[in-house]
């Protein structure tokens, strides 16, 4: 016969070790790094403005265009470099030229890492771009995100330079034709 201690020194160690195995069994999960950004310089209600005001994407076709350029980011990075302003500035001045434009800011990443990570990647990339337009005098109803993940590669070799193109957000754009009256309609008839 066991004794009381002796059954409760096996009753904590099952339970001590079908916690560890739990422990173990969990995968690790994948953050996207918090960086810092643009939204220190704007004040709460403009964050919550570009928050709620975001341009309905859905069922709406965008296009390139040769008056916009790409940006890149560095690996596992949603910061904007310089550079990445730089060409972001020279874009929204074309933007506020052509004000009867919608906005797409579109976020990619390279293949690796899993699906959902990337996704999520693309996403804060996007929502970067999207953000800093937004700073630069864009109402936020003229431009939404959309992430893409890795799902729509420019290169498809395993290499740094390959997936530097990839890492990427590229501005498009859907014209809306301004009618006589004054209201906006789709320019594809839709």
């Amino acid at each position: 016969m066991r004794s009381k201690y002796g059954q409760s020194i096996t009753i904590w160690m099952a339970i001590a070790g079908l916690a560890m195995f739990g422990l173990n069994a969990c995968a690790k999960k994948q953050v996207v790094k918090n960086t810092p950004s643009d939204s220190d310089a704007l004040d709460q209600a403009k964050l919550d403005e570009m928050k709620t005001d975001e341009l309905d994407i859905h069922g709406k076709d965008f296009m390139e265009s040769p008056n916009l350029a790409t940006i890149y980011f560095d690996y596992d990075s949603s910061e904007l470099t310089d550079d990445a302003r730089k060409i972001l500035s020279t874009n929204a001045d074309y933007l506020q030229s052509n004000p009867s434009q919608e906005i797409l800011t579109e976020g990619h990443c390279d293949d690796r890492g899993t699906i959902g990570y990337n996704l999520a990647l693309g996403q804060k990339r996007s929502a970067a771009v999207r953000q800093y337009y937004i700073y630069l005098g864009l109402k936020p109803k003229r431009v939404g995100a959309l992430s893409y993940g890795k799902e729509n590669p420019v290169c498809g070799e395993s290499s740094e330079e390959c997936w530097y193109k990839n890492r990427r957000v590229e501005t498009k754009v859907r014209t809306i034709k301004v009618s006589t009256s004054g209201s906006m309609n789709d320019s594809s008839g839709q």
